[in-house]
């Protein structure tokens, strides 16, 4: 006989921030933020109910708000408590010293880098082109594949889709006879036939 007290193993804790939501896709965050808001608005309507610290609406919309803050880092490459805090301290500065009245901007990430002019794949072999076309697009897969969890890399994906529209577009002129109306006469369908 044994005195040993089987206590039940414990729960997986789930931590409640940003790096717990940036492997979610867009989508998914802003369907989580409608979800947590519509609760929350049940909660209000019903008369016997109250928000109260720490239940459950109160850790939904918790959840909300970093879900909410990863969405506008990858739209805007900011940290939105940090930009808020701005936006507040700017308009106290109005309301309080009488300084003027803050524009209230969002700052957006610019990508430093633009597409290439076409003329930068003219001196491209045919089995460069087809490799610069192949490594950009890629590029712009693993960028997407990833859910681009920081706005740059999506304006990054932008870029290199261009550059890669560009270099298999200057391929297929290439060998078809250069101009778009020689690459119609190559695809046109003869009688009985289908473009597949």
């Amino acid at each position: 006989m044994s005195n040993v007290v089987n206590f039940p193993p414990t729960l997986p804790v789930e931590h409640i921030d940003e790096a717990h939501y940036e492997k979610y896709a867009d989508a998914a965050l802003l369907l989580k933020c409608f979800e947590v808001v519509k609760d929350t608005l049940d909660v209000i309507n019903e008369p016997e109910y109250q928000i109260e610290k720490e239940d459950d609406t109160h850790i939904d919309l918790i959840r909300a708000f970093y879900a909410l803050s990863v969405l506008f880092k990858r739209k805007t490459g900011h940290d939105a408590k940090q930009v808020a805090k701005d936006h507040w301290e700017a308009m106290g500065r109005h309301l309080l010293e009488g300084a003027p009245l803050p524009d209230q901007q969002i700052p957006l990430v610019s990508v430093p880098v633009s597409p290439l002019p076409p003329a930068a794949f003219d001196a491209l072999t045919n089995q460069e082109l087809a490799c610069a076309a192949f490594n950009y697009s890629d590029q712009v897969r693993e960028s997407l594949m990833d859910h681009s969890p920081k706005a740059l890399a999506m304006s990054q994906a932008r870029v290199t889709a261009l550059d890669a529209t560009t270099a298999l577009r200057k391929l297929v002129l290439r060998l078809s006879g250069g101009s778009v109306a020689a690459l119609g006469s190559k695809i046109k369908c003869q009688p009985g036939e289908t473009l597949q």
